[in-house]
């Protein structure tokens, strides 16, 4: 069972802090990035399933919460020992401030770093199911990709001006259809790097039981 299902769907009560946080994956241009809005109350263990699904992660891999220097996140054995177990923490126990910043690493070996500014806390007294994905643009890079210096180097294979050489070697050579199709996929996941906002919050209702 997941966190966000023990938090009973994150239905907040009347009279719930939420916040605004906007998440950019750090050293990428253009930038990858994602707006949600979730409840305060949510503990660390749990931001950090919604982080995986906007973003486009896959969980595979060890992570870590850094807030004002302490470093937070899940104890594993033989991984890394942290200050304090995320999944005991919310998010109100820090009383974060508006504009306030804080990481999120995912992956050590790639240390994916996460920049996470607080840009609102705001009262809600309704009963939108939350969180929520309210904006964002860019696909994450792909899992074991390697950093991001080597997705930029792999990036600069799959560019427009290597797919205008890629489609000109066709008529140079034979075409053996699977391997055709292998390769149309391959640029494809390439170059169509959208975000759609849709499909995550899609995947965010299906948390919310």
């Amino acid at each position: 069972m997941s966190h966000l299902e023990c938090a009973d769907g994150f239905r907040p009560s009347p009279a719930t802090f939420v916040l605004q946080l906007r998440i950019t994956l750090r050293g990428l241009s253009p930038p990858v990035w994602r707006r949600v809005l979730i409840p305060e109350n949510m503990t660390l263990g749990q931001l950090h399933e919604v982080i995986q699904m906007v973003m486009g992660w896959t969980d595979d891999h060890l992570h870590q919460f850094i807030i004002r220097g302490q470093r937070y996140g899940e104890a594993r054995e033989g991984a890394l020992q942290f200050s304090t177990a995320a999944t005991a923490l919310t998010l109100s126990a820090f009383a974060l401030r508006e504009h306030e910043a804080f990481f999120y690493v995912y992956d050590f070996n790639a240390w994916w770093r996460h920049d996470i500014r607080v840009e609102r806390r705001a009262l809600r007294q309704d009963t939108e199911l939350l969180p929520r994905c309210v904006a964002g643009c860019g696909a994450c890079p792909p899992e074991d990709i390697g950093g991001v210096e080597r997705y930029l180097e792999v990036r600069e294979k799959w560019s427009e001006w290597e797919l205008l050489d890629w489609l000109e070697s066709l008529r140079e050579r034979p075409l053996e259809l699977d391997e055709l199709r292998d390769e149309v996929d391959q640029w494809l996941t390439w170059l169509d790097r959208r975000f759609d906002r849709r499909i995550v919050n899609d995947q965010l209702r299906q948390l919310q039981m």
